[in-house]
């Protein structure tokens, strides 16, 4: 259906998301032919034979247009975790000096580039980032070479799609020069001659993408969707095999960009943010059911390889480095599973001749194995072919530990002391946001303590129900249930097999729930094995900071740039006013109401925050801080206690607020406060880098503790 809309979009709008600014860019079918291009280029500059330098860690079958372009190629080594060998680069442009240099970001990680630009710009080189397994830009990426490489198709279900992105401020500083290498719409043709010479005809391509699409269509019906493919592990002799060089590759389409690729690409432009929420979580859930699968002594050590901190970049595969001796058997072993694992690259014939100089390529192509993250993959099909040994949760009904439910028991007092037992409570399991939500018509809230066959209590849950035509029973559990400290993983899955038991089909039960388990491969795993369905990758972000070390101290630890800031507030003869009164919240739900008019974004409703703010009253009102400059408002924020935690509700920030820089100012203030008063966790009320890069940039320069949330899910 995609393929038969019709997308009316310039190649300019085509290329936005990885296009900064002032920037060119075209587009091709395989980045393979933008390296061809970008030789033609050079030798146009400099008559005679372009010389071609690309890492040795390299996929061969990349390189056929280059090679019939007549360049001459040179193969430097990388190291270990794979950055270009700079001492080797420097030795090897004695003898052979480069006119192009490629350097790759391997599987989505930005590789250091600044030693290799100042190497460019000595030898008057041009830089090309090779950004084929980036599914977008990143820090680090696209920001220093001349040239730049995306290749859509590798990570969007399209047959076809790649970026050339020409840099005019490069290692080379190109410049006006840019302007000579002709309009994008123009590069296809450029490369005719040399699509002519190695075979390239219309007709293949057009039935190459009628094939693509027709096995696209199976897929989707389940028809060969589970195989699993590639090549053996080890080469099968000189000449032949997956390392020879001379592996048949598919046959390479011309250099334009297809009919069928143009008409798909629009449609996946929307939906790359949460591709690369996807991506991140099927790596998540591999790391998780390899390291159960390889638990064994005799199986061998498999070691996760290049893996982000929090999202900054998106992996391309899911890698893991294995000893030589060992990867050979678990490749062959994972396959029989089937499991999807590959090897990579085909290394080029010549690296493979002089093995001794490109040790390290040798050894990574022979001890890194490769699991696939894309979006489309099955966690069911993965947790069954992984086999028994990698389950989450015991198929043995006696190995479950024995464990009580009671329900509606705990009184308001009860359920708060558990609240402060749980530390890192949250706002939404409180018993006043319960009773707040159970004033809107046709819901009612459940409460629920579980507790070990000793009577000792390990969590507790609050349920939102509500009964559809007399027949559906929906429940809904929001951040729930909050574990205390000494729940096990044992505990976790207990439980969690009992809430599964609001979501029975053949009762008529829905559940509807977002837990409060971090994003781990383990809870990924273990809500797919309890028959848990996830329709969006998002989850709950932010962070926890921790108020039980020194004021001191949590000074210090502010970001340097944070703490001038929060010095430069205070020096501006800024007051404090605090009031737990409702005149006070009435005014940060008008600026609240203001904010979302002006931003287009929806949130707390007013209403809510009334009633919310009616059943803290019995406990701990809600909290508004203001900041005050010779008698006017200029900021506020909004918290709210419950247990031993607090969290960020609102805030507003004036134009003076903000050149006052009293956002800084009232979040120390409420640091300050929420400890004088015994409060041990203060939550920051959401994290969203993409939607709010600002804000999130501020709240992360109180160097808290950020936490991600699982997601929201369902059972039916």
């Amino acid at each position: 259906l995609r393929a038969l809309w019709p997308w009316r979009i310039s190649d300019e709008a085509l290329a936005e998301p990885w296009c900064r600014a002032g920037e060119m860019a075209g587009w091709l079918s395989r980045s393979a032919w933008s390296l061809a291009l970008i030789a033609q280029w050079r030798s146009r500059q400099s008559p005679g034979s372009v010389t071609a330098w690309i890492p040795d860690f390299f996929c061969n079958a990349s390189l056929r247009p280059l090679r019939a372009s007549g360049a001459r190629l040179v193969f430097y080594p990388v190291t270990d975790d794979l950055a270009p060998d700079m001492a080797a680069c420097r030795t090897l442009a004695n003898t052979d000096r480069p006119d192009i240099v490629v350097l790759v970001h391997y599987f989505g990680r930005p590789t250091p580039a600044a030693a290799l630009k100042d190497f460019c710009r000595l030898h008057e080189a041009w830089l090309v980032e090779d950004a084929a397994h980036v599914l977008r830009p990143v820090s680090g990426v696209g920001t220093t070479g001349d040239f730049v490489l995306y290749s859509p198709h590798k990570h969007l279900p399209v047959p076809e799609g790649a970026l050339l992105v020409v840099r005019p401020d490069g290692a080379a500083r190109l410049g006006e020069a840019v302007k000579g290498f002709e309009p994008p719409t123009a590069w296809p043709a450029q490369l005719q001659a040399v699509a002519r010479a190695m075979g390239c005809s219309r007709r293949a391509e057009v039935l190459g993408a009628a094939i693509w699409l027709a096995k696209r269509v199976l897929q989707k019906c389940g028809v060969g969707a589970g195989r699993s493919g590639g090549p053996d592990f080890v080469e099968t002799g000189p000449g032949s095999g997956p390392l020879s060089g001379n592996v048949a590759a598919d046959p390479l389409p011309s250099p334009a960009l297809g009919r069928l690729g143009r008409q798909l690409l629009p449609g996946w432009l929307p939906e790359l943010p949460r591709i690369a929420r996807w991506r991140a979580r099927h790596l998540l859930l591999w790391d998780a059911v390899v390291s159960r699968a390889e638990a064994e002594p005799t199986s061998g050590t498999v070691v996760p390889a290049e893996r982000p901190d929090h999202r900054e970049w998106t992996p391309y595969l899911a890698s893991y480095s294995v000893s030589e001796d060992q990867a050979e058997p678990i490749h062959d072993r994972w396959r029989a599973q089937g499991l999807p694992v590959t090897t990579w690259p085909d290394l080029p014939p010549e690296v493979i001749a002089s093995r001794e100089t490109h040790a390290c390529a040798w050894r990574l192509r022979h001890t890194r194995l490769y699991q696939p993250v894309h979006q489309g993959l099955s966690v069911s099909a993965v947790l069954r072919n992984a086999g028994a040994g990698t389950r989450v949760v015991s198929a043995e009904t006696d190995a479950v530990p024995p464990l009580s439910c009671e329900w509606e028991t705990p009184t308001r007092q009860q359920w708060q002391d558990l609240e402060g037992r749980g530390g890192r409570s949250n706002l939404v399991q409180a018993w006043a946001y319960g009773e707040a939500k159970a004033e809107s018509p046709g819901w009612r809230v459940r409460r629920a303590v579980f507790s070990r066959a000793d009577h000792r209590p390990i969590a507790f849950v609050q349920v939102l129900q509500r009964t559809v035509l007399g027949v559906v029973r929906i429940s809904r559990i929001n951040r729930g249930p909050v574990f205390l400290p000494q729940a096990t993983s044992d505990d976790v899955t207990t439980v969690w097999q009992r809430i599964a038991q609001l979501g029975v089909f053949w009762q008529g039960r829905l559940l509807t729930t977002a837990p409060e388990l971090p994003l781990t491969g383990t809870a990924i795993a273990m809500l797919a094995e309890l028959g848990f369905h996830q329709s969006t990758p998002e989850g709950w972000e932010s962070i926890w900071l921790d108020l039980t070390p020194e004021l001191e101290t949590l000074r210090t630890r502010l970001d340097r740039k944070w703490r001038n800031m929060l010095v430069a507030s205070e020096k501006s003869s800024m007051e404090l006013g605090i009031d737990q009164g409702v005149a006070s919240l009435e005014w940060m739900i008008g600026k609240q109401e203001e904010l979302m008019a002006a931003n287009a974004f929806e949130g707390i409703s007013g209403a809510f925050l009334r009633q919310l703010h009616h059943q803290l009253q019995v406990d701990e009102p809600l909290l508004v801080l203001k900041a005050v400059h010779e008698g006017e408002v200029v900021a506020g924020i909004c918290l709210a206690r419950h247990g031993k935690a607090a969290t960020y509700l609102l805030g507003w920030n004036g134009d003076k607020g903000r050149s006052l820089k009293a956002n800084q100012f009232l979040l120390w203030q409420a640091v300050c406060l929420l400890k004088q008063s015994g409060c041990l966790w203060f939550d920051l009320g959401g994290l969203d880098e993409e939607r709010t890069p600002g804000i999130a940039a501020f709240k992360l320069g109180l160097s808290g503790e950020r936490y991600h949330l699982v997601g929201e899910y369902w059972k039916w």
